[in-house]
């Protein structure tokens, strides 16, 4: 019996290295957006800071407010980054789940080839093993046909 052969195994392979290649941007952009959480997260702790210490008299507090201020702005510039950063995750994320959709339907479909493959394989097979039987029945018929004759 000649060997289960995916036509369509290039387009597998390449679907998958795309599915493969999509889930490691998804990352990237996980990991980018991410580390911008982060960032945001120590600016508001600044912030905190800041403010407690914005609060004293002199050049304390004068450099608190001056520090506050410029902790503003880097948070603010962090949260359009993180805005775009977002909308780079959505848009990989919708990347990823139609590799994989892709990915999966030829999965599926290299699948049913096999089975419907693997049961073509055994009725040739069962089909080859009742004529051997056949075959092997008739032989015994004649030879028994034979040794009725000569007694």
């Amino acid at each position: 019996m000649r060997r289960f052969r995916f036509r369509l195994a290039p387009v597998l392979r390449l679907r998958a290295q795309l599915e493969r290649t999509a889930r490691r941007e998804l990352a990237a952009a996980m990991t980018t957006l991410s580390t911008i959480d982060q960032q945001l997260a120590a600016a508001a702790q600044g912030l905190r800071d800041c403010s407690e210490q914005s609060a004293l008299p002199g050049a304390v507090g004068a450099l608190s407010k001056a520090l506050e201020d410029g902790l503003r702005r880097h948070q603010w510039r962090l949260q359009k980054k993180q805005q775009e950063a977002q909308k780079r995750v959505d848009v990989a994320r919708g990347e990823y789940a139609q590799r994989a959709r892709d990915l999966k339907a030829l999965q599926k479909l290299r699948e049913q080839q096999k089975t419907t493959w693997r049961v073509e394989a055994l009725r040739v097979e069962q089909a080859e093993l009742d004529e051997i039987a056949a075959l092997a029945r008739g032989a015994k018929a004649a030879q028994a046909n034979e040794e009725g004759a000569l007694r």
